[in-house]
């Protein structure tokens, strides 16, 4: 992710933390036990701690204090199930100090700055923080007590280098753990269309090629496809901004999938795709549609809600959104994935890859007495489902326990339903769990029973889209503060001045003989310097990924 400089850390409302610190003293004995296939314990465990794979993690009660940021309405963390049963299995409490957006980051810019911070921060902090801080002793290197304490996380990163790259600061150390996640209802783009619509407009084969899905929307335009009796009120495509030409159409154009932004290209070189040549080729195609009326010409100005309105009332051919906004009740009717597309100047059919890591969720300080403990109790929530302590893995913190809250349907494990009263997300939130984004590893490949238009979508996605992932930039690159500093201005400017021309030219606002004088702008902007950085920061990732 970027980074800024040190002050313009100091100064971001990004910024979070807690007003606690200290771990309590040990305060009463409780006993140990020990699973028949716990790993062996590692020599030097401290005295107050079980070896590794024996429960409870330590022999005596103690308390650590937690920084959390939790979601606007939420509950508080120390009523949840999970917690609870955690403190009871590891004789670890956690005491939280939670609070919600703005205030939750100041409180956080306040404690590191002035030194009144919480043993543990979760789910929040950033790498701008972990480069800040980290180098500064105030969080803890964690490298070492993953590999004592973190058999799970541990074994996860061995299977992926991916992850310690991802999580591997500037100075070759650790300071956070990772949020990893594989769902099933995952997606690389949202684009979706009604296989009604194709057979009322005579459409017998879905697009393949730019030039395929031309032909498809002027179809729809004209042949009444949603079949109301008005071949008048069809909208062929319909979205909100841009962001559904990144996903769906520049790739068909580029080869690439890294949208208004950066991506490594099939030699190993950094570019930026709105300053590529079949750039051009894209602006080139959306304008014609826009100007046969084939794309919404609100997509710059509707709201979500207007947009949704349009979808819902069976009047937008292709839409930017899950088939799951559509009304079961009357949606029978197969939904499509829209697949790659190619076109004359690209014939490779790409998707971008999901991301699935988020850097930072959680933080051990130095006001730690007890980082062992700490670590050995963050781990729980990366065993897998197979390593499940008392029913107790990465996927309970999404979903809550097997067998109390959820149940597979059969033992194909492809599918599963809530157990009353549980009857989705909303109640384990209320009660059980904070189901995003804690530090853990959610791997749940099971979708939902009972639910016609999220199979519908799972299957597409799993048909369409998956086969042709490909990855962008890696977002979790990591840059030095100079690096942040400047290039953080320069990216942002040019995203500000590409998204308006690039609006500006599908809408014939601007002609497109100006794309040269629009590159050459570009230049002047500073592209080149951040291509630079962008470059640095790539092969600093490439060498991480060997170690």
């Amino acid at each position: 992710m970027k980074r800024k400089g040190i002050l313009a850390l100091l100064l971001s409302t990004a910024l979070f933390g807690s007003l606690l610190s200290g771990c309590a003293s040990p305060s009463k004995e409780a006993e140990g036990d020990k699973p028949e296939d716990a790993p062996a314990a590692k020599a030097g465990v401290p005295d107050y701690m079980n070896p590794v794979g024996e429960y409870p993690i330590v022999k005596e009660k103690i308390k650590i204090r937690v920084m959390g940021k939790k979601d606007p309405g939420g509950p508080e963390w120390g009523d949840l199930e999970i917690f609870k049963r955690l403190a009871e299995k590891t004789n670890i409490e956690l005491e939280f100090e939670l609070s919600e957006g703005d205030t939750f980051n100041e409180q956080k810019n306040i404690a590191l700055v002035g030194g009144e911070y919480a043993d543990i921060i979760l789910r929040g902090a950033d790498k701008t923080d972990e480069e800040t801080y980290g180098p500064q002793g105030v969080f803890l290197d964690l490298t070492d007590l993953i590999d004592q304490y973190a058999p799970n996380l541990k074994a996860l990163m061995a299977k992926d280098p991916s992850i310690k790259a991802s999580i591997t600061s500037m100075d070759g150390k650790i300071y956070g753990l990772p949020y990893i996640f594989n769902t099933s209802t995952t997606q690389g783009h949202l684009g979706f269309f009604d296989s009604q619509w194709m057979k009322n407009a005579g459409i017998g084969k879905e697009p393949a090629t730019t030039d395929e899905l031309y032909e498809m929307l002027k179809a729809f335009k004209e042949k009444d496809a949603n079949g109301n009796g008005d071949p008048g009120d069809e909208i062929p495509f319909s979205a909100v901004g841009l962001n559904a030409f990144q996903q769906l159409l520049m790739p068909a154009f580029t080869g690439l999938t890294g949208g208004i932004g950066f991506d490594v290209n099939e030699a190993g070189e950094v570019v930026y795709v709105p300053a590529m040549k079949e750039y051009k080729d894209f602006l080139v195609y959306t304008n014609k549609l826009y100007k046969e009326g084939l794309i919404d010409p609100e997509f710059t100005t509707q709201t979500s809600q207007q947009w949704q309105a349009k979808v819902k009332g069976n009047l937008v051919g292709i839409y930017n959104a899950s088939p799951t906004l559509l009304d079961a009740e009357t949606t029978k009717t197969e939904q499509l994935s829209l697949a790659p597309l190619t076109s004359p100047v690209n014939d490779k059919k790409v998707v971008r890859l999901p991301f699935n890591l988020y850097t930072s969720k959680a933080i051990i300080t130095d006001k730690c007495k007890h980082p062992e403990a700490a670590m050995r109790l963050l781990d729980m929530f990366y065993a897998t489902e197979e390593n499940a302590v008392d029913g107790f893995s990465g996927n309970t913190v999404f979903l809550g326990y097997e067998g109390e809250h959820w149940k597979y349907t059969d033992d194909s494990k492809s599918q599963y339903e809530w157990i009353a009263p549980v009857t989705g997300f909303g109640d384990i939130n209320k009660s059980v769990s904070v189901n995003m984004e804690l530090p853990g590893y959610l791997n749940f490949m099971a979708m939902p029973a009972n639910n016609p238009l999220m199979e519908m979508k799972v299957t597409q996605v799993q048909e369409k889209q998956v086969p042709y992932y490909k990855d962008a930039y890696p977002v979790n690159a990591r840059f030095t503060a100079e690096e942040s500093e400047k290039g953080n201005v320069i990216e942002n400017d040019l995203y500000t001045y590409v998204t308006l021309m690039t609006t500006k030219f599908i809408i014939g606002e601007e002609p497109l003989d100006k794309f040269d004088s629009y590159i050459a702008t570009l230049d002047k902007m500073g592209l080149q310097d951040l291509i630079k950085i962008k470059t640095d920061a790539l092969n600093r990732w490439n060498e991480a990924l060997k170690k």
